[in-house]
């Protein structure tokens, strides 16, 4: 059991590409693995995608970005401070 709060996002199973329905702001994972099937992958096959345009159909699907990580970890190894080399936003002008 995890110390402090985790949430969970069930994967769409079986799927290699994210759904055309997507509401901007909408959070999924996808995995190309079955539900329940072990992942023998050194780094894990399930990917985060967040929708950053909304649509609902093949012609006019939604657009989403994949979430990428900075790292990875597992309960064996310290984790390393996080960089401190991303830039800082200005506003425009």
């Amino acid at each position: 059991m995890a110390n402090g709060d985790q949430i969970n996002l069930k994967p769409h199973f079986q799927q290699q590409t994210p759904p055309c329905e997507g509401e901007a702001g909408d959070l999924l994972v996808i995995t190309p693995l079955k539900e329940g099937e072990q992942d023998a992958s050194p780094q894990g096959l399930a990917s985060l995608w967040f929708c950053i345009k909304t649509g609902n159909t093949k012609e006019r699907p939604a657009t989403w970005a994949r979430v990428q990580f900075d790292g990875i970890a597992t309960c064996r190894a310290l984790v390393a401070e996080p960089p401190q080399n991303h830039p800082t936003l200005r506003p425009p002008g």
